[in-house]
């Protein structure tokens, strides 16, 4: 039902930070309720609310003047005004499993669809760009086994290089432009064997970028 009534909000974002926002209540039923937001939310993001929630819509603390309910962001519709205009299940008293140590986390019901995976490299690659390199595996002192590969995938911020060395996820590498300046640590981000059984590294840029001659060829 239509239904005019103040409510907190507490919401934590995906990276730690928490907020509170007053707002009011558009309608309330015994499920959920919705509200206006100026703080974005998406769905699936679990909120903390207060409002005095007339009995009749209650699970519990039917006395108390406040209910405080865990909701489950359900819908968000943007609105010509600031914010926009959330809609919520309630939960009831617990939060969502995990949220304790995820309450930044988006939490969605069986039947939602998975979310779109989050795109890592934020630098196009050109593929097939083959440029020669010297890779370079580095110990503590700086130095370390060495040698001439191809990078058969070059961007901006990394590379897939082939390589014959026994290297492993999360070790850094000297790379090398042959015959160029372009030189720059780089983290290896994965190891795997490609279908012609060679293994190769997929490398992110730590010191630089690699220059537009390269990524262009």
């Amino acid at each position: 039902m239509a239904l005019s009534l103040p409510i907190r909000v507490r919401a934590t974002e995906s990276d730690g930070q928490s907020w509170d926002e007053m707002s009011s209540t558009d309608d309330a039923s015994f499920g959920g309720a919705s509200f206006s937001l100026e703080h974005p939310l998406e769905v699936g993001r679990t909120v903390a609310l207060t409002l005095p929630l007339p009995k009749r819509f209650r699970r519990y603390d039917l006395s108390e003047p406040g209910y405080r309910v865990f909701g489950l962001v359900r819908d968000v519709a943007s609105q010509e005004s600031k914010g926009a205009r959330v809609g919520v299940m309630f939960l009831g008293k617990n939060p969502p499993k995990g949220y304790e140590k995820n309450p930044g986390g988006r939490y969605l019901l069986p039947t939602d669809p998975p979310p779109a995976p989050k795109e890592r490299r934020q630098l196009t690659r050109l593929e097939h760009a083959f440029v020669n390199l010297r890779l370079q595996r580095l110990d503590m002192t700086g130095g370390g086994a060495e040698e001439r590969t191809v990078a058969e995938n070059l961007g901006k911020g990394g590379a897939r290089v082939m390589t014959a060395l026994p290297l492993a996820k999360g070790e850094i590498v000297m790379v090398e432009e042959l015959g160029g300046p372009f030189r720059t640590r780089a983290e290896i981000c994965n190891v795997y064997i490609g279908e012609d059984r060679v293994q190769r590294l997929n490398l992110h840029f730590l010191d630089a970028q690699a220059p537009d001659r390269l990524v262009q060829v």
